[in-house]
């Protein structure tokens, strides 16, 4: 079974005191997800923790000069800028930009996005605060132990018998990648299978773990609990969503459904696929219509779902939006309503 627990240290968390960096009160925890044989939906929901936060000073149209940020950038690394305030734009709040090693300069952050956007144009202005974390990588979240001797993931010298995480793109495909076994285990990219070190994950985005064989492994998870929003883009068709909130998620309090697609059935709304403890998918929908009130639904379902029943879905983890629509969308998800005590 695929169970998910969470350890926020919870007196600390109520006192203000989370064990974050001395700078920072964070609250911090872990989580710990059993994998199945099969593909697993998952997704980072605790973060590495912040290097930097403050108001970003002086805004143009492709950097920010951030307040506080005072280290040098690992290089070839990749950081996630978090915008947690936007007194001149709200609807920024939680949006997160990636940002190369090499875009870090000083004080300056140079950001780029694809397509291209206007930092200005997009509402950005001096009064936002931000934090700066540094995205974890496979080897990081993963290790590069073997399962055998006390890892996470099944190795072998090539793909074919070896775990696969399946990394997103953000354009609808995947990246996959293998633990080789040897002297020194290391990640490859299955399609090359050459070495990738420090592939990284981003938080916004779910992953899949295929588990080849019916071998108990569980994935360990420790960082920083996420007390905003999250923004992030779904395109068309199938996009794999990290919940980011580890704990008190559901279809009820995610705000999810402002970003999709309601219709009068299941065949021309998007869908929302959640994953069961046995790696199956319940789908739901947003459903349409003045006779009998919008609201979400079961797929194949005939009648709305309660609140209490919405609030009973869990979106712990990674969950798939099925976007039916051409062309992208902002994906906003909320965090729980206590989160803000944290």
């Amino acid at each position: 079974m695929k169970t998910k627990y969470i350890a926020i240290l919870a007196s600390l968390a109520a006192c203000g005191l989370g064990m974050a960096q001395t700078a920072y009160t964070t609250p911090v925890g872990y989580t710990t997800s059993s994998l199945l044989q099969g593909f697993n939906a998952l997704g980072l929901n605790l973060q590495t923790p912040t290097l930097a936060a403050g108001l970003l000073g002086n805004v143009t149209a492709t950097t920010v000069t951030a307040t506080g940020l005072n280290f040098t950038p690992i290089a070839g690394r990749l950081y996630i800028l978090e915008i947690t305030t936007s007194p001149a734009a709200p609807n920024l709040v939680g949006a997160i930009f990636e940002i190369p090693a090499a875009n870090i300069s000083g004080n300056t952050v140079t950001v780029t996005t694809i397509p291209a956007t206007n930092l200005v144009t997009l509402g950005l202005t001096s009064t936002a605060t931000y934090k700066l974390r540094i995205a974890p990588t496979l080897e990081g979240i993963f290790t590069t132990v073997p399962l055998a001797t006390g890892g996470v993931l099944t190795a072998a010298l090539s793909a074919g018998t070896a775990d696969i995480v399946w990394v997103p793109t953000g354009t609808g495909n995947y990246v996959q990648y293998y633990l080789r076994s040897g002297a020194t285990p290391q990640f490859r990219n299955v399609a090359t299978n050459l070495a990738a070190p420090n592939t990284p994950l981003v938080y916004s985005d779910g992953f899949f773990v295929q588990k080849k064989a019916a071998l108990v492994a569980s994935l360990v998870v420790l960082g920083e609990v996420k007390t905003v929003a999250t923004s992030s883009v779904a395109v068309q068709g199938i996009n794999l969503v990290a919940a980011v909130a580890p704990v008190g998620l559901t279809l009820s309090n995610s705000g999810v459904e402002t970003s999709m697609t309601p219709a009068l059935s299941v065949g021309t709304a998007d869908v929302l696929w959640v994953q069961n403890t046995n790696l199956t998918y319940t789908q739901y929908f947003r459903r349409s219509g003045a006779l009998v009130g919008s609201g979400w639904r079961l797929s194949g379902g005939s009648a709305n779902l309660t609140v209490a029943q919405a609030d009973a879905v869990s979106l712990s983890s990674g969950f798939l939006l099925q976007r039916k629509a051409v062309g992208s969308t902002n994906l906003t998800l909320k965090v729980p309503a206590f989160y803000s005590n944290l």
